[in-house]
């Protein structure tokens, strides 16, 4: 069998847990070889998780055979900006879900999305590109996720919500049925959204607030 070169931009915490992640995987079926990490902040030649920090994130644009590449960052501004100026047309953004997580029926996950360990979606769901769905979070019937947004673990979404772009909803929230997050907007951990949230906006606490 031939396995897939993959990559993984950001040596940090969450950059090692996606590559425990892959690691996973290829328990369960052998899938990928990871190449090693790609981060602006820790010097190539160190080692992470088993894996060599290859080089700094610009270096992506040089390499000139097809790579996958996953991105273990947690903000969803820079996690944006950073897939933005990535434009080599060699590099592709899988989707990685986790063997125990359980992807229900007219599920349509965008490119780079990676669901996690326990995680449980049901039907009708739709996120965009580069999407976090962390640890035993929970996402309901007819629900829409934006790109480049970041849900912490133990999230629950109900049915009909809205998530749109570069949202960061904290450890542990839940998000009521029939509501939508505002663009940019931060929800607290432990949180229970029970309006609308603005764009922009911090929420947090039970019920939710500004």
């Amino acid at each position: 069998m031939s396995l897939k070169d993959i990559a993984i931009i950001g040596a940090g915490g969450l950059g090692k847990e996606i590559a425990v992640l892959i690691h996973q995987i290829n328990q369960k079926e052998l899938t990928w070889n990871v190449i090693g990490f790609y981060d602006d902040a820790v010097p190539s030649g160190t080692k992470v998780a088993g894996h060599l920090v290859l080089g700094k994130v610009s270096d992506l644009g040089k390499v000139d055979y097809n790579l996958n590449v996953v991105v273990g960052i947690g903000d969803p501004v820079v996690k944006s900006k950073m897939v933005t100026a990535i434009t080599n047309p060699k590099i592709s953004f899988p989707i990685l879900i986790h063997p125990t997580a359980g992807v229900g029926l007219g599920i349509d996950l965008g490119a780079g999305t990676i669901i996690t360990a326990g995680c449980q979606l049901t039907i009708d769901i739709k996120t965009g590109s580069h999407v976090l769905i962390n640890l035993n979070s929970t996402i309901g019937h007819d629900v829409t996720v934006g790109s480049c947004v970041c849900i912490m673990p133990g999230v629950h979404l109900s049915g009909f919500v809205t998530i749109e772009d570069q949202v960061l909803i904290g450890t542990g929230a839940s998000v009521l049925q029939n509501l939508r997050i505002g663009s940019g907007a931060r929800v607290g951990a432990g949180a229970i959204v029970t309006r609308e949230v603005e764009r922009d906006s911090t929420v947090k606490g039970v019920p939710a607030k500004q």
